[in-house]
């Protein structure tokens, strides 16, 4: 994984900000005056190493997280009776084509 550099005074003054992209997967290398002293990375525990890994995979762009909520029930389609499903499917589709 491609980890980022920050300067130790950057990070002092931005701790927060630098903390929140750790917790999203980010790794820093953190430096002084140039030269690189530390390295900033997520804590994988047993209990959420599968959640580390979804968050590094999604701070690299290598997969996208669900933001939205579950999916909302689909309303049913009603076939008449002595008709075909696919003649409902068709029908249904009928005003995409």
């Amino acid at each position: 994984m491609a980890s980022s550099a920050v300067g130790s005074r950057e990070l002092k003054t931005r701790l927060g900000t630098y903390l929140r992209r750790v917790r999203e997967g980010r790794t820093f290398v953190v430096t002084d005056r140039g030269t690189p002293i530390a390295e900033l990375r997520p804590v994988e525990s047993g209990t959420d190493a599968v959640e580390v890994k979804l968050a590094r995979l999604n701070a690299r762009g290598l997969i996208t997280r669900q933001e939205a909520g579950p999916l909302s029930p689909f309303k049913p389609i009603r076939v008449p009776r002595r008709a075909s499903g696919a003649q409902a499917i068709i029908e249904d589709r009928e005003d995409r084509f």
